[in-house]
């Protein structure tokens, strides 16, 4: 592990550790990420090995500090996936995007480290051992069917990658497991998804939960294998496999462990659960309560709403899936308000195609080209999920080139109280 900073008054600084130092070993544990870098460096007593250069050397230490050890490692090199799934959304961005977005990761650490589903399919027995020695877990592993011959056809690959042997081997040694089935109609719904369910419920508690999630098209699709959108019946069979699997885990288990993607009632006009439904809404980032949670959230905050403001209007920036949700429990509560004029716009997305109906996946080109001309008034507020951390939509564009393009205020409010601070 490369260091590329030292900070002062810290462990290394006192170990008059560089930039430029490579970090070989701790206690004779080879260093190959951050990961193993946190793990082995809990210790009582360090022993690291470090290579300046030519020269190879050693420093001892006693571990008595909290916080920062005070180095700034240069960045893990990702396992890129070799799998060809048919409905990879990778392969379906159009050309001209940043590059990061064109990049398929495929590694069990930044599953660990930030939930990112992976298939499993290049874990070697080495790697499997590593997440139980160093206790990896959570992990969230894509599944889409346990029978090998549709997992193969649904990955692209040409061998079984014996992914029940590697989910056991996990959640007997005590790794918490979440598992996601991204449902293609044709390939892994109906009784192939019931079989799944089936074979997959052994493993609980250690496979936590399952989210049914439906795969996502865009228009640019060419030279790739026709897929069937997901739809509004297809969803309605869909939720009733995955109720009625519930249903019995919850009666069974007490748990009601699968789960459907918020997309899946709002195709099929049905309601969305109550929050006990969700238990521990620990597949919220994967689509999965999303509504009951944001439903629930206006409901705690609209007591402290203000009565009244000083006259604006705002426009309310949507994807075209959400929209009813908003129209039923969010536009109310803000339009009692004295002196608020509220306009919801559900933005149809041209950059992906129109069957992408969600939030997080507007462009800021789509939201110009959808509002221009129209009566914005004071603010245009940006859904929470459209930005990137470092404040880019898909595109690159920005809230502030939009705000050039458009001549109002744009905001993007973590909450609908933080909204009034912009008013």
């Amino acid at each position: 592990m490369k260091i590329i900073r030292v900070d002062e008054h810290t462990p290394a600084a006192d170990l008059s550790l560089r930039p430029g130092d490579e970090l070989l070993e701790i206690n004779g544990h080879p260093i190959r990420d951050e990961i193993d870098f946190q793990f082995y460096s809990a210790d009582p007593q360090l022993r690291l090995v470090i290579q300046r250069g030519a020269r190879v050397f050693s420093r001892s230490l006693r571990r008595t500090w909290e916080g920062s050890f005070g180095v700034e490692f240069q960045g893990m090199k990702y396992r890129h996936c070799g799998n060809r799934c048919v409905f990879c959304f990778i392969d379906q961005n159009p050309a001209g995007l940043r590059a990061s977005l064109y990049f398929k990761d495929e590694d069990y650490r930044l599953s660990f480290l930030y939930g990112n589903y992976v298939t499993l399919t290049n874990v070697s027995r080495q790697d499997l051992v590593r997440i139980v020695e160093q206790r990896l877990s959570p992990i969230y592993v894509s599944i889409h069917a346990v029978d090998p011959e549709v997992r193969r056809r649904m990955l692209g690959i040409g061998r079984d990658d014996h992914l029940m042997e590697k989910i056991r081997f996990l959640t007997d040694q005590g790794i918490v497991v979440h598992a996601q089935i991204v449902l293609c109609p044709g390939y892994n719904d109906g009784r192939v998804l019931e079989d799944t369910l089936q074979r997959l419920r052994v493993f609980y508690p250690g496979l936590r939960s399952v989210a049914v999630v439906p795969l996502g098209l865009t228009r640019h699709r060419r030279g790739l294998e026709k897929l069937a959108p997901v739809s509004p019946r297809s969803a309605r069979r869909t939720l009733q496999i995955i109720e009625k699997y519930a249903d019995a885990c919850k009666r069974e288990l007490d748990w009601y462990w699968v789960h459907a993607a918020d997309e899946f009632y709002l195709r099929a006009q049905a309601p969305i659960p109550a929050r006990a439904r969700y238990e521990d809404f620990s597949q919220i980032e994967n689509g999965v309560g999303l509504c009951r949670d944001l439903i629930d959230t206006v409901r705690r905050q609209v007591r402290y709403f203000p009565k009244r403001v000083q006259a604006r209007r705002i426009t309310l920036i949507t994807g075209r899936s959400a929209e009813p949700l908003l129209r039923q429990h969010v536009l109310p509560s803000l339009q009692a308000i004295s002196g608020l004029q509220v306009n919801l716009q559900a933005v149809a997305n041209r950059f992906f195609g129109r069957r992408v109906t969600v939030s997080g996946l507007l462009t800021g080109q789509d939201i110009v080209r959808h509002v221009h001309g129209k009566n914005i008034g004071d603010l245009l507020v940006l859904p929470p999920n459209c930005l990137n951390p470092d404040g880019f939509f898909l595109d690159d564009w920005t809230p502030r080139r939009l705000e050039q393009r458009l001549g109002v205020r744009v905001y993007q409010p973590s909450s609908f109280l933080q909204l009034f601070k912009a008013l």
